[in-house]
């Protein structure tokens, strides 16, 4: 038998549905695949072999695994979802870490499907950061090349897919923070709809601006993930990945004339340039469009991040400041000055801002498509920056094409259209209408089959 871990999640599913597969068999390979990488990589914060491979044992022991679409599937998330009786560290200090009492809604919607999680995965501290490092657990490092960035913050979800320790992986997005590490991991990933998934038991940074969503290494694993994620009945257990096959021949795909490329790197307009011409191969109809002033946004952006973010923080704050990081520090600190005015008028702002994107944006095109990174992905020296304003301007450098979709609360899906020189892969995005995933998904399914770039798995030393 191939090396089970290389599958796609549906292979794996079908595989242990024909019972050519065991469970225990799969999450074994999962466990031994984890600890090795995890060597190189330091993509988890914890592996809980013992519960994994009890919970594999139990769903080995069920005699209808058609009832539960993801049995035996060895997942991982992001260390900010809450699982009953067991730490949480969102990728903070012991003295920060807590012990829940209940397990969030959408931990609880993969147990039902299932799944089974083998482990807690690294994750920048309260999720304040784009590039993977970590005062306190180290940097999580790209499963292509350990010298270069994850991406952040769901930095451990990226690259325990992509180097096949687990087949999908949860992450939280407020401005960019599943698109990113998949775009420098070679995975697919999914920022919903604001709201779409349920946020009860994830950790908040900022709630107006928060979205959590999965990480898999191709569209389809994405959508299978979010049938179980956001099914609320057995009439749409299947509404993401039922509609993959969709045509989608005449959907206009918007090409912004402003913003997204300026100062872009010629390798990279290079390979957008590569996946738009693949789309229009499909049957898609290019268009050019223009874009609000995206610095305004991104601005009103960053005051309501920054206001909702030190609120939640302030009386742990106050009590264990010394216990954060540095930069986690320094950013939280920032948003305690924020004047209430400031605060309110981002958020009044967001329902004028967003009728007139669709408006003047999203009524020319029924997807938007955007590079990811304007440049090649850098290494953790070149964005070790500490505290300082250089860092600041990092991260906002980082998070300039993503960070809109969270303002306005679009849907968007970063997945990967091929390699730089350096052998580290390279992702575009698209933006879709709110509650309109399927479409994002059936392209990118669609743009997987003509490009043959799907299922990445690093070879991590």
């Amino acid at each position: 038998m191939n090396d089970p871990m290389k599958w796609t999640l549906k292979e794996a599913a079908t595989a242990v549905l024909k019972r050519r597969i065991g469970c225990v068999e799969l999450v074994s390979a999962s466990l031994e695949a984890a600890r090795r990488i995890n060597r190189v990589t330091n993509c988890f914060t914890r592996i809980e072999e013992e519960s994994a491979l009890s919970s594999a044992r139990a769903a080995d022991c069920r005699s209808a695994h058609g009832k539960v679409p993801m049995a035996g599937i060895p997942l991982a998330h992001k260390d900010m979802f809450h699982r009953k009786g067991m730490p949480c560290s969102y990728g903070s200090s012991p003295e920060l870490a807590q012990v829940p009492k209940a397990t969030s809604h959408l931990l609880a919607a993969l147990d039902r499907s299932g799944a089974v999680q083998i482990g807690s995965l690294h994750m920048s501290e309260f999720a304040f950061g784009a590039t993977g490092h970590n005062d306190h657990f180290g940097p999580c490092r790209n499963p292509w090349n350990s010298a270069y960035i994850s991406g952040g913050s769901s930095g451990g979800s990226g690259v325990a897919v992509a180097a096949g320790a687990v087949f999908a992986a949860l992450g939280s997005d407020t401005g960019g923070s599943i698109r990113i590490p998949a775009a420098a991991c070679g995975a697919v990933g999914l920022k919903p709809t604001h709201a779409l998934l349920s946020s009860d038991g994830a950790m908040p940074m900022s709630r107006s601006l928060d979205c959590f969503g999965p990480i898999g290494r191709t569209a389809e694993d994405v959508a299978l993930m979010m049938d179980c994620l956001a099914s609320t009945g057995e009439g749409e257990a299947a509404r993401f990945s039922c509609r993959l096959e969709s045509d989608v021949k005449g959907l206009r795909v918007g090409i912004p004339e402003n913003y997204y490329y300026d100062d872009i790197d010629p390798v990279i307009e290079s390979l957008m340039e590569a996946s738009l011409l693949r789309l229009e191969r499909l049957g898609c109809k290019l268009v050019k469009v223009k874009v609000p002033d995206h610095q305004e946004l991104t601005s009103l952006s960053y005051i309501i991040l920054g206001a909702e973010s030190a609120t939640y923080h302030a009386e742990r704050f106050a009590r264990h400041e010394a216990s954060y990081g540095k930069q986690t520090r320094a950013r939280l600190l920032h948003g305690f000055f924020i004047p209430a005015a400031a605060y309110v008028q981002a958020k009044q702002l967001r329902g004028l801002y967003f009728k007139r994107f669709m408006k003047d944006v999203m009524s020319q095109c029924d997807v938007l498509h955007t590079p990811v990174f304007r440049r090649p992905t850098p290494t953790l020296e070149e964005t070790d920056l500490g505290h300082s304003l250089e860092s600041t301007r990092m991260i906002s450098d980082l998070s300039h094409c993503t960070r809109l979709t969270n303002y306005l609360g679009l849907p968007a899906v970063s997945l990967p259209c091929g390699f730089c020189p350096n052998d580290l892969p390279v992702g575009f995005q698209l933006i879709g209408r709110p509650f309109d995933e399927p479409t994002l998904l059936g392209l990118a399914h669609a743009h997987e089959k003509v490009s043959g770039i799907r299922n990445l798995v690093a070879q991590v030393a």
